[in-house]
């Protein structure tokens, strides 16, 4: 079974700080900046492919490889690429 990629944060957040006890940096990128920057931009970019760096937009537009293209000219190795979509609500279940 696979877990949402919103369930897959919250679990590796939870085992990071058990196994840290609060004092422990991640040897992995979690990319905590780039998911709150879509957060905050969500609308502005909608549908479209942003480059990030942090919290910093490289690129963006509707061809995938010409926004990582441009990211790279600018000398990032390795930029976050997302198609920014809708948000999705939760699903709750149920008789009305």
């Amino acid at each position: 079974m696979k877990l949402p990629p919103e369930e897959r944060t919250r679990l590796r957040d939870a085992l990071d700080r058990l196994k840290s006890n609060g004092d422990f940096t991640p040897s992995y990128n979690t990319n905590e900046q780039e998911r709150a920057w879509i957060e905050a931009h969500r609308d502005q970019y909608l549908h479209q492919w942003v480059a990030l760096d942090g919290d910093r937009l490289l690129a963006h537009g509707s061809d995938a490889k010409q926004v990582y293209d441009e990211a790279r000219r600018q000398g990032i190795t390795s930029p976050y690429l997302e198609q920014v979509s809708p948000k999705q609500e939760g699903f709750i279940g149920g008789w009305q």
